[in-house]
């Protein structure tokens, strides 16, 4: 068994202090949050610029892939086969992966993924930083506050997530798809 260190933001990077200032300041709504959790994390200037991550050829295999498959095992031999085959992981497509099974819990499969891909990747990047974020002085001020804050910002990515158009059938679709989802949570005010 190991142990794992938190990737956080650059504290004194100038596209991540509103985000922490969120974390700091619980005047600030919630939905604001996320609009400035996504303006730092895809800032081209990143390490990782999340949205061209998850427009990769590897992530719309996935799409793909549970769209087409009967059930979560096939989905699932099928993305790691792709995986392989293209030589192709990283953390985001690991959160593709992840999203298989849940997806395959309700009756529309893979819009179901879709929803819980977009939480994965926005959970992780919320998650990194928020641990350091706990105590009197912030937002969150115990663990179970910031268990319910960061499940209050899924439902609201959840709430956007629902009024996005969704008739994905090729790579551009997709693309189109990722672009419009991620412009519409950024420019929220």
């Amino acid at each position: 068994m190991g142990t794992s260190v938190s990737q956080y933001s650059p504290r004194s990077s100038k596209k991540w202090s509103p985000v922490h200032v969120c974390y700091t300041n619980d005047n600030i709504p919630e939905d604001r949050v996320l609009t400035e959790v996504w303006r730092a994390a895809d800032n081209p200037s990143e390490q990782v610029q999340w949205s061209k991550e998850m427009k990769s050829d590897v992530i719309y295999s996935c799409f793909e892939t549970v769209k087409s498959s009967s059930d979560i095992k096939e989905a699932m031999s099928k993305f790691k086969e792709n995986i392989l085959s293209n030589k192709s992981n990283s953390i985001v497509a690991e959160f593709a992966k992840r999203s298989i099974p849940s997806a395959f819990q309700g009756t529309n499969p893979a819009r179901d993924w879709v929803n819980k891909f977009f939480s994965e990747v926005t959970n992780y990047v919320v998650s990194r930083d928020t641990s350091g974020f706990v105590g009197e002085k912030y937002r969150n001020k115990t663990v179970k506050d910031l268990d319910g804050f960061k499940k209050r910002l899924s439902d609201n990515l959840h709430q956007i997530l629902q009024s996005q158009q969704r008739d994905i059938k090729s790579q551009k679709d997709w693309s189109a798809f990722i672009d419009s989802t991620v412009a519409q949570i950024k420019s929220r005010k």
